[in-house]
């Protein structure tokens, strides 16, 4: 079964799938580990003004991202933000 994406996201999937690991049992951050992910998000992502994205860098942080995550998320939105001015 295809479901789109990367090939290099696809591999993570099927290596996850081949160990035995269910999407849906991947554990989100403890107050403290969220806390954390929120304050680095915070570097590149206003929360106020991009919630939605801010949520979602939250969320990847929580479920093994680290600051590239966020610094990716902040270069891919930041083009559409500066066009709709």
């Amino acid at each position: 079964v295809t479901l789109g994406g990367s090939p290099a996201g696809a591999a993570y999937v099927e290596k996850k799938h081949q160990a035995g690991a269910s999407l849906a049992q991947w554990q989100g951050c403890s107050d403290a580990q969220e806390e954390d992910a929120r304050t680095t998000c915070s570097k590149h992502i206003q929360e106020m003004t991009q919630p939605e994205i801010f949520s979602d860098c939250v969320f990847d942080m929580c479920r093994g991202g680290d600051e590239s995550f966020a610094e990716s998320l902040a270069e891919f939105f930041m083009p559409l933000e500066k066009s709709s001015i």
